[in-house]
């Protein structure tokens, strides 16, 4: 079992402060999606489909989060339609099946996420002793 110590997680603490303090002053899509438990939950779970180079539609977004969240598909599509809105991600229609439409990141989603990721990629070297 791996022990974090008081020092390492006080470290962790003042870094997620840090990038809170540092989210809320710009407008981009890591402020976006943080907003609240279903946005982030939500924009997770299309990163993770994005980045195993699956295709995701709003009906599997839906199914894929109902275990973790009480999310409403009313309340699914609004976060996805202001996202759409706010340039973060495009709908496209199914070559498959046409009444389905898949959900894609916008570059600039992928871009800041990746950004974040090495931002964050210090608290990696914390838990190691």
């Amino acid at each position: 079992m791996v022990k974090v110590s008081d020092n390492s997680a006080l470290r962790i603490c003042k870094s997620l402060v840090s990038n809170i303090h540092k989210i809320c002053k710009e407008d981009n899509s890591l402020k976006f999606f943080r907003k609240d438990f279903n946005s982030r939950t939500v924009w997770l779970h299309i990163l993770k489909a994005h980045f195993e180079n699956e295709k995701i539609n709003i009906e599997q977004l839906s199914r894929s989060i109902a275990s973790m969240s009480t999310v409403s598909k009313p309340t699914l599509r609004l976060i996805l339609d202001n996202a759409e809105h706010r340039g973060f991600l495009r709908f496209v229609k199914s070559k498959e099946d046409q009444r389905s439409v898949n959900i894609q990141l916008e570059e600039v989603t992928i871009k800041e996420f990746k950004d974040w990721c090495i931002e964050r990629s210090e608290w990696f070297k914390i838990w190691t002793y």
